[in-house]
């Protein structure tokens, strides 16, 4: 009897240590799913926890099972056992293209692994000394100590980083890709070439930063950015990096970094340039010389494009690439701090030694969206960050030639990792929003970026004088139909060819059309960007999300036409008399 009386009191003992602390983990478990879309070692540590948490509750369980059969042995009755299971839930992390995390939430993390931690290492030691008073294991004991050791461990890591951090990171709010691969850095994948490339990269190894180029420009690793900007901001000052060639091209890295960088890279080039012509010796080597005098040509542009211009912003160097056709990436308005982020990609014909075009697209939509804008801070980017398809033999390569996919496919990866990039370096914002603008063949490769990056490539996406994007309803793009405008403007030849999936002006695509106007057929494809034109003024609203004050353009001609609509007014009103 004396046997019944002693297991039934270590029973009731443990059933209630058990019911104080089965949910000991709870707290930073709802804490980790408010945040859990961080992604990186946040969800790895996210898993640990979910881990600890349910080999908390196993060994209470067994525990209480263990002794309940210890009371029946001695005759005493079946005993209920409580469940111990928990499925604690909290507000999912706030939507939006740039949101971060709240430092004060990772402050409670830590206090509660703190306090779970020291808890369940006394709890333990009071569940083994009961059990194995009664001749049982005390392995449910050792078990808790086990996950004691953990949450305390993991509690003095996360406090020491965020300490770190927050010296070096002035904002309220962490950046997400900071908190995935730094504050949560001790449980993130090791992604082993990545990381030996990012110490190659800090010991000054310029072949590292090519090799890096070259994972980025796959498009494959949605991490990569983050990663890179989580080391940047955890590097010492006193290293200097941004001499090393091809640096600032890095996605993740801060855009005043990636500037200061590609401007020192640009002037080394120039001068290597300029003395390898001046010393040229080879006068039967034409071609050489051509090439030499071509790339300085092309350095040349991009100092010019780089001028102040009055009433703009400071232009940003993102990037620049002097082989092949020629990349360049230039931002008005600084893209890490701007409430609106707009990046323009081009298409057929676009390069380097045609960026002037471009250039002057991207200050029309900047000084459009200011004026309606409200005092936002606008970053309008021209995004030459591919090989767009040519008029040249390249037409009958499957790879290149615009009649194909080939060159937006490459293209599409290496827009969706330039936006990872956007998303890694801008200061954390709830409300701060993304657009993305395809025109024609850079539609396609605005549609291949978003299916790499579903929900992630930008808050809108619009798409003008579009042969299709690939896919077959807007919805396959993995943004809400909603966001995705479609602008297609009357006479535009390019719009009307429906090649690349379905066409996204009919209704079925399930796009948004947005009021641009009619042009004539010779004008009509580049016609988007007109001065005071209602394509123009509508790209303006929707950059801003003023969705519901588009306005429709005025008739182009209030008499009868009896020719094709697309002929100019002037020619027709000749022609009807």
């Amino acid at each position: 009897m004396a046997e019944y009386a002693a297991a039934l009191e270590a029973f009731k003992r443990v059933t209630a240590l058990a019911i104080e602390h089965h949910a000991a983990l709870d707290t930073a478990a709802r804490l980790m799913h408010a945040h859990a879309w961080v992604g990186g070692g946040a969800t790895a540590f996210t898993t640990d926890l979910a881990g600890h948490r349910t080999r908390l509750q196993s060994v209470l369980s067994a525990a209480m099972r263990a002794l309940g059969d210890v009371v029946v042995r001695h005759g005493g009755p079946n005993l209920t056992i409580p469940a111990m299971t928990t499925a604690p839930t909290g507000a999912n992390a706030p939507a939006g293209t740039f949101r971060g995390i709240d430092p004060h939430a990772m402050t409670m993390l830590v206090s509660a692994l703190d306090h779970a931690g020291h808890a369940l290492e006394s709890a333990g030691a009071r569940l083994a000394s009961d059990l194995t008073a009664h001749g049982l294991s005390a392995q449910p004991g050792h078990t808790l100590g086990q996950v004691a050791g953990w949450a305390v461990e993991s509690g003095r890591d996360l406090r020491q980083r965020l300490s770190r951090i927050q010296l070096s990171v002035p904002w309220s709010a962490l950046p997400a890709g900071l908190a995935a691969y730094d504050l949560f850095g001790a449980h993130a994948p090791s992604s082993g070439q990545v990381r030996q490339l990012l110490n190659r990269v800090a010991a000054g190894d310029a072949s590292a930063v090519r090799a890096l180029l070259a994972v980025q420009e796959g498009g494959q690793d949605p991490s990569l950015a983050a990663r890179v900007n989580a080391w940047w901001h955890a590097l010492k000052e006193d290293q200097q990096l941004t001499a090393l060639a091809g640096f600032g091209n890095l996605n993740g890295l801060p855009a005043a970094i990636r500037d200061q960088a590609n401007r020192h890279w640009l002037g080394a080039e120039k001068a290597r340039l300029t003395a390898e012509l001046e010393s040229f010796d080879h006068p039967a080597d034409l071609g050489r010389w051509e090439k030499i005098a071509n790339q300085l040509r092309r350095l040349e542009l991009i100092e010019q494009e780089l001028q102040p211009r009055p009433g703009y912003p400071k232009p940003l160097l993102l990037a620049f690439d002097l082989t092949g056709n020629g990349r360049l990436i230039i931002s008005w308005g600084d893209p890490d701090t701007a409430d609106i982020t707009v990046t323009n990609v081009s298409g057929l014909t676009s390069g380097l030694d045609a960026a002037q075009g471009d250039l002057e697209r991207a200050r029309a939509l900047w000084r459009q969206a200011a004026v309606t804008g409200g005092g936002k801070s606008i970053a309008s980017i021209t995004w030459l960050g591919y090989d767009a398809p040519q008029i040249d033999p390249g037409l009958f390569d499957p790879a290149k030639s615009v009649a194909f996919q080939g060159a937006a496919a490459k293209g599409g990866a290496a827009l969706a990792s330039f936006t990872d990039g956007l998303r890694a370096s801008h200061h954390p914002s709830g409300t701060a929003r993304s657009v993305v603008i395809g025109h024609s063949y850079g539609s396609l490769t605005s549609g291949h970026a978003a299916t790499l990056r579903p929900g992630r490539l930008a808050d809108d996406l619009i798409l003008l004088g579009s042969p299709g994007v690939g896919v077959n309803h807007a919805s396959e793009l993995g943004l809400d139909p909603g966001h995705v405008w479609v602008g297609e403007a009357g006479g535009d030849p390019v719009a009307a060819l429906g090649s690349f999936g379905a066409d996204p002006g009919d209704a079925a695509f399930g796009a948004r059309r947005f009021p641009v106007g009619r042009e004539v057929y010779t004008a009509a494809h580049s016609s988007y960007w007109d001065a005071d034109s209602a394509s123009l003024r509508n790209m303006g609203r929707l950059i801003n999300g003023e969705f519901d004050q588009l306005t429709s353009p005025p008739p182009r001609d209030d008499e009868p036409q009896l020719l094709m609509p697309e002929i100019d007014p002037a020619l027709t009103s000749k022609l009807n008399r």
